[in-house]
């Protein structure tokens, strides 16, 4: 592969022009999806010296549920906007968590005493679009509310055609990085599988904070259908989520506002940390079941993020990974556009074998709650059958 050196287009927000394509159009990398993890990598390579640029379906304004950045995610986030600062409005502090799992005594973790400091509550949104702002000012071409058309090789490249709310778009590169999240794109078009673990799934309501809930703090809750967490949003708002599998939510009407905060009632600690629930008008739905790609790269393509595996949000690592897979993701492709033919290869076995850690992790953990042990919930996640 020929390695290419980084491009300037005029107008990197819409750079879409009679210009856009011909030779310039062409990239070392086009990255699909501009999310955390594909601007990761996109910021990596531009950084390297290798052109990208970056393909993203919306404009950042739907709504993505809220996360807490650990402390560790939080430094490596600074690392990657180094040495610009990093832009915390919109940021709420977050001193640790506290966790009704096991035991119906609450466990405390603080973030105070961390070598990497605190931790953040943060909107998923928010948190892209800075990312997004960030690529731009390094004048990385970023198309947004685009979607990909078509793919097809094109001697040792791609040719990528997509769909802009300028007009079509045709770009050629030597390699594709998907950051595309469970859908996979790049990977499903090369013939790639995705495997299922589980069928676990996000219902969500935001609602006003009230008064005595501790804005740094993120609660988790163990029940007998699932698990519940609730962790504090911007403007004075609050998240409250339920996570169970698909038919347990739907057998125990958890998709409509009635069935959720019936449900919701029947917490323990939350409910009581919460007060009187507000009438929920909408529900949040989002699938999050573990699952992974039977490989995470090929000879010119790599997949980062939740394209490349999915985590249980349990694990509070889908920014940390998408951060992390981002660059080592980059620096594996700048390694095989210079000539090493095994750098892709071992970026995917280190994916494989951080996946298999991760569900060992992910089972013992789930075996720690012995209460409701004999619930279907709780069964599968010991017994880790895959769906």
């Amino acid at each position: 592969m020929t390695l290419h050196p980084t491009s300037t287009p005029a107008d990197p927000m819409n750079p879409i022009s009679s210009d856009a394509r011909d030779s310039r159009a062409s990239y070392g990398v086009v990255v699909v999806g501009g999310g955390v993890a594909g601007l990761s990598a996109a910021l990596t390579l531009v950084r390297a010296g290798v052109s990208a640029c970056v393909l993203e379906r919306t404009d950042y304004s739907p709504w993505r549920p809220g996360e807490t950045l650990s402390p560790v995610a939080y430094a490596e986030l600074r690392q990657l906007l180094a040495p610009e600062p990093l832009e915390t409005e919109g940021f709420l502090a977050s001193h640790g968590l506290e966790a009704i799992w096991g035991s119906e005594q609450p466990h405390h973790h603080s973030f105070l005493t961390n070598p990497y400091g605190g931790g953040w509550h943060v909107e998923r949104r928010h948190l892209d679009a800075l990312l997004a702002r960030r690529a731009q000012a390094l004048q990385v071409p970023l198309w947004q509310r685009t979607c990909v058309t078509h793919l097809e090789r094109e001697g040792h490249g791609w040719r990528v055609l997509a769909s802009t709310p300028q007009g079509p778009l045709e770009l050629r590169c030597e390699a594709l990085v998907d950051a595309t999240g469970r859908s996979a794109q790049v990977a499903r078009h090369c013939g790639v599988r995705r495997h299922d673990r589980d069928a676990l799934c996000s219902v969500s309501a935001i609602v006003d904070r009230p008064p005595g809930f501790q804005e740094q703090q993120l609660v988790v809750e163990a029940t007998s259908l699932g698990w519940w967490y609730a962790a504090p949003l911007p403007q004075g708002r609050l998240i409250l989520t339920l996570m169970s599998d698909m038919d347990v939510l739907t057998r125990h009407g958890a998709f409509q506002p009635a069935g959720w905060s019936a449900l919701f009632t029947t917490t323990r600690h939350l409910a009581d940390k919460v007060g009187q629930l507000p009438a929920v008008g909408r529900l949040h739905v989002r699938r999050c079941e573990t699952s992974s790609l039977e490989q995470a790269a090929g000879a010119d393509w790599v997949a980062v993020g939740d394209a490349a595996a999915m985590w249980d949000p349990l694990s509070s690592s889908g920014i940390l990974k998408g951060l992390r897979t981002g660059r080592e993701a980059a620096r594996a492709l700048c390694a095989t556009l210079g000539g090493d033919g095994g750098a892709l290869k071992q970026y995917a076995q280190r994916r494989t074998e951080e996946f298999n850690r991760y569900l060992s992790a992910r089972q013992s953990h789930y075996a720690l709650e012995q209460r409701w042990a004999g619930e279907e919930f709780w069964r599968r996640r010991v017994e880790a059958t895959e769906v």
